[in-house]
């Protein structure tokens, strides 16, 4: 074997080395692509296998957050919430903990690509993990915890508001909605007057941002709790924004109880990618060209640009019909991901198409690098074998970060039922277009205790 053959053997086992550590890195399919069977367990209701799909995640280092976040809404979906919020403070802390990214994880990402940093949750979704915790204390009957998760809602919302102040994602309605629930059920007046004000406030950003009109049933609460307090001309101001009659009546009469329930519908809209190649003059060319030197021959350079974008997912009912003792009420959605998702990603889509760009360049530079090298061997093969493994590492590293938290709804819906103490079989019947019923489910023995609120939830999927 000749001096030129040990070359470029040398060379072709340096790439290939290289080359392995680069698809590990970056792998060969997004995160997206990797949940279609957790989907269709959890459409079928098989929440034990979605679960064994999930774990095996569980020693990801970049992606230990969704691991968690995964885990415990499934949890919750088997109705064990305790095991649930146990995942969802894990999740919490660790959220907490990357918060302020490393250098190190920066660097590789600009170098690889934006999934290679550890996930740390977009905005909507680090608030939503309080939502779903307050929720399970809520069906566990731990009304002081869920007070906890009210309060850190609060804190969540001003630190967002403090870093990101040009965001439409600053408030969140349906948290704060329910956190006035809390309050009021607590007998602290003020604090659910305050919560009734920021769910107002935060509706109107909604309809504006979002296309999502403020729920009736916020209408009724703010004129309500607004008269008991003696706060006679904001009131008034409700009740003549709304058109509501000023003599509000209690929605739960004395001595009765509430059925809360709330529909978890469908499933968060799913990141993809999508990638564009183009070739061009390596960058030093480009400008020679631009200046009007005479410009030198090379090799094209390939880009590869890859960016996210969200895809809706069907299989969600319009809305629900929540029946008991011939008592009924429909659900209103109160939150939707979906829409709140588009605008997240709409928001931070200059940012990661600059960083996609600039790795080009990056890339494109290190291209041209490695063919001048190789232009100074005698030995073509190494300079063509070199300047291949490169642009091949180059096309494979560069993908879109289409993670995010998927096992959220795409919406959330509420109703509420006035009813007097005692157990009841309550009804849910999911509706589609024209009030079609697709599907029905009946809870046995769900308990309707005197001046309190029983919390009932439901994650419809359809398959």
């Amino acid at each position: 074997m000749n001096e030129s053959q040990l070359k470029i053997g040398r060379c072709a086992g340096c790439c290939i080395t290289h080359l392995i550590g680069v698809l590990v890195l970056s792998g060969c399919a997004t995160y997206s692509d990797s949940f279609g069977v957790v989907e269709r367990n959890l459409a079928t209701g098989n929440y034990e296998a979605a679960l064994s799909v999930v774990e095996k995640q569980s020693d990801s280092r970049t992606g230990h957050v969704l691991f968690l976040l995964n885990k415990g809404m499934i949890l919750r979906m088997k109705r064990d919430f305790a095991a649930s919020n146990e995942s969802f403070e894990a999740a919490k802390i660790e959220m907490e903990r990357l918060y302020a990214a490393s250098i190190s994880e920066n660097a590789l990402s600009f170098v690889v690509n934006d999934a290679t940093v550890s996930y740390v949750g977009d905005a909507h979704e680090q608030v939503l993990v309080h939502l779903y915790m307050a929720l399970n204390y809520l069906e566990l009957g731990q009304i002081n915890e869920a007070r906890v998760e009210a309060l850190q809602v609060d804190i969540k919302l001003r630190e967002i508001g403090e870093k990101v102040p040009d965001s439409k994602y600053t408030e969140d309605a349906m948290s704060r909605y329910l956190s006035g629930l809390i309050y009021e059920e607590l007998e602290e007046w003020d604090d659910a007057m305050i919560a009734y004000r920021k769910s107002y406030e935060a509706y109107k950003s909604y309809q504006a941002d979002f296309g999502l009109e403020m729920p009736d049933m916020l209408k009724h609460d703010l004129v309500r709790v607004a008269q008991r307090l003696g706060l006679t001309g904001e009131a008034d101001q409700y009740s003549k924004e709304f058109g509501i009659d000023a003599e509000v009546n209690e929605p739960v009469p004395d001595r009765q109880g509430e059925l809360i329930f709330v529909l978890n519908n469908g499933l968060a809209p799913i990141k993809r990618e999508r990638a564009v190649s183009t070739s061009g003059p390596p960058p030093s060319v480009a400008v020679e060209a631009a200046t009007h030197k005479q410009a030198r021959i090379a090799q094209p350079v390939i880009v590869n640009i890859a960016i996210p974008y969200y895809e809706s997912r069907s299989g969600k009912a319009l809305n629900a019909r929540v029946s008991a003792v011939g008592k009924q009420s429909t659900t209103q959605i109160m939150e939707d991901i979906d829409a709140i998702a588009r605008a997240s990603l709409d928001a931070r889509m200059p940012a990661i198409t600059a960083r996609s760009v600039a790795r080009a360049i990056a890339k494109g530079a290190i291209q041209e690098s490695v063919d001048r090298a190789g232009s100074r061997d005698s030995d073509p093969a190494i300079e063509l074998l070199g300047s291949f493994f490169i642009r091949v590492a180059s096309i494979v590293t560069e993908r879109a970060d289409t993670r995010s938290w998927l096992t959220l709804p795409a919406n959330l819906q509420l109703a509420r039922l006035a009813l007097p103490p005692g157990s009841y079989v309550v009804t849910v019947e999911l509706l589609g277009e024209e009030k079609r019923v697709i599907s029905t489910r009946e809870y046995q023995n769900v308990v309707i205790k005197e001046r309190r609120k029983t919390y009932l939830t439901e994650h419809w999927i359809s398959n």
